[in-house]
């Protein structure tokens, strides 16, 4: 039986985005109490300790957070945390960089993990080297449990459960339309979106396959040849009235989707197809944030062009939006689905908070407690999973206490 010190320690806690998902636990959870012990964790003790202190005024315990000194290239200091950790929420990318040995280690000594990757390449890595073993030490691997790909894939699995209450059939079409956003981007960001990338560019192995729709489904289903949407232009929706223009984190979110459908068997239908896009009231707005991606993608791929770029502003490692900045951020999404273009059902997903930062914490941290204290109401799944496979719908009420509520269409 494995000895527990910590059922919950955060990786990479001095990171922008590791210090949102301490300062939400201390606010929300207490240095300690009753329903779980954690701990944090980073390769700078000093880094660490000044972050502790820095957490004087929201709580007189704040010297009662324990400490892990680790190294992410280190299998003996990972091994030390991880074998005494019930779960690792991990902040710490690129994760294409940093990821794969913690995800090792957890593996090696059956502590579950989440993270907040949108890095496709990874998490293709991480399921060809883990998930079998995952499986076997009844532990479970959960990436993307941020914005990317909270709100989609737990969106669609609840649209499709209510579907099937209404229907008695699952949806064969859903899109997810971006309705309204307001959000900063931290330097770790653009590290990661720099990062991936690189590896595409650099590395053949997973190249042809990460441009597949299926690039995440496991190996009997990679070759699934169902239409997949995916929006190139800026054109006009019915469903929606509003100019419409693809969306930025489609990428990923539409992979995780399919993966979800692939390891439940299917549940959504061999043919299910899911699009994510950008609406827009004016085609104007549409047309530059379309012109904008394109041109985001030409200074990623320019390095000269991203030095440019960081001397303008553009944040470092470390750095994000301010703390005005997140309060006054938002989201809201709304999830159209769809059964042979006839009978039709929505969602709507709204916060109250940056998306990418302050709900991302949320999001994450509800995920590893969904995980560590709500064992019989998640699903019996084990390996590299997705938010929709590994936890499934108890976040929803977890996430609706807290300001991000998920609200079916009567």
């Amino acid at each position: 039986m494995k000895n527990i010190a910590y059922q919950l320690v955060v990786m990479g806690a001095t990171g922008f985005t590791g210090r949102l998902v301490v300062e939400y636990i201390i606010k929300n959870y207490g240095i300690k109490n009753d329903k779980f012990t954690w701990a944090i964790a980073g390769r700078n003790k000093k880094k660490l300790e000044d972050l502790r202190l820095s957490y004087k005024h929201l709580h007189p315990d704040y010297n009662q957070i324990h400490i892990f000194v680790v190294d992410s290239t280190d299998s003996i200091s990972l091994d030390a945390m991880t074998s005494i950790s019930g779960l690792v929420l991990s902040t710490v990318g690129p994760y294409i960089k940093y990821g794969i040995p913690l995800v090792e280690s957890c593996v090696k000594n059956s502590t579950h993990y989440c993270d907040l990757t949108g890095e496709t390449p990874f998490i293709r890595e991480s399921i060809d080297l883990f998930h079998q073993k995952a499986k076997e030490n009844n532990c479970r691997i959960i990436h993307s449990c941020g914005f990317d790909s909270i709100p989609s894939d737990i969106g669609v699995l609840l649209l499709q459960m209510h579907s099937v209450e209404r229907f008695k059939s699952p949806c064969d079409e859903i899109t997810l339309y971006v309705k309204s956003m307001r959000g900063g981007f931290s330097g770790g960001t653009v590290d990661s979106m720099i990062n991936i990338s690189r590896y595409m560019n650099q590395d053949s192995k997973y190249k042809s396959i990460l441009k597949s729709p299926f690039a995440l489904n496991p190996k009997e289903y990679l070759k699934n040849d169902t239409y997949q949407p995916n929006l190139k232009s800026v054109k006009w929706s019915d469903n929606i009235q509003r100019w419409i223009c693809p969306f930025i984190m489609a990428g990923i979110n539409t992979k995780i989707v399919r993966r979800s459908n692939a390891i439940m068997n299917n549940k959504y239908g061999y043919d299910f197809r899911y699009s994510e896009v950008y609406t827009h009231k004016k085609v104007s707005n549409a047309l530059i944030m379309f012109i904008g991606l394109i041109i985001i993608q030409i200074f990623i791929n320019f390095r000269p062009l991203l030095w440019i770029l960081r001397k303008l502003g553009l944040p470092k490692p470390g750095e994000g939006p301010s703390k005005k900045q997140r309060e006054d951020g938002f989201f809201q999404l709304n999830l159209f689905g769809s059964i042979k273009k006839t009978k039709k059902i929505s969602l709507n997903i709204i916060g109250d908070s940056d998306p990418g930062y302050s709900a991302t914490a949320k999001m994450i941290t509800e995920a590893a407690l969904s995980i560590l204290l709500d064992e019989e109401k998640i699903p019996k799944a084990y390996g590299v999973l997705t938010p929709a496979a590994g936890i499934g719908c108890n976040i929803v009420n977890r996430l609706e206490d807290k300001g991000i509520c998920f609200n079916l269409d009567k």
